[in-house]
């Protein structure tokens, strides 16, 4: 049975080749669709210090309402300070995420975006993406991926990025 709103659940991020996971944890579910998985988790460090993306400290205290699809080839984390103030977005390429009882888990495809709230945005790890293209994905994962890439920017571009008031 699967959770409900409200219930701690675990976020698993797996390993494309191996499916062993390879980062996990824990959060609160918001919400769940038949579309998608609304989670809130604490940004937590293991060494405690702020870990940068695209110039934004990332620091513990940091809430990440993350937004798991179930059929889309990407996540969403919205990224705010303690007092709520958006730091941005970071978006995975992943697998559709799958929930079970225990909860909930994506397979990630190395390429990412990050979106600042004044609009910009920036495409990360798109070597590392390059790589495993060659040596480790499908190559229809790896046109799904460049596809959603393309949605995400699109997204951000837009100003269309989910935020917190968008779950239950």
């Amino acid at each position: 049975m699967p959770p409900s709103a409200g219930d701690m659940v675990l976020v698993r991020k797996l390993d494309y080749a191996t499916g062993h996971v390879l980062i996990s944890w824990p959060g609160t579910l918001v919400e769940l669709t038949d579309e998608r998985a609304v989670v809130r988790a604490p940004f937590a460090s293991l060494s405690g210090n702020p870990v940068f993306v695209d110039g934004v400290p990332f620091s513990v205290g940091d809430v990440f309402t993350e937004f798991h699809y179930f059929s889309r080839w990407y996540n969403v984390f919205h990224v705010a300070d303690a007092a709520g103030q958006r730091k941005g977005w970071y978006c995975n390429v992943t697998k559709p995420a799958s929930i079970d009882e225990s909860g909930i888990s994506f397979v990630d495809l190395a390429l990412d975006l990050f979106a600042h709230p004044d609009g910009r945005y920036t495409v990360l790890d798109e070597d590392e993406f390059a790589t495993a293209s060659g040596e480790v994905y499908a190559p229809g994962d790896v046109t799904r991926a460049r596809e959603s890439i393309d949605q995400l920017v699109e997204l951000a571009r837009e100003g269309r990025l989910p935020a917190p008031d968008d779950a239950g």
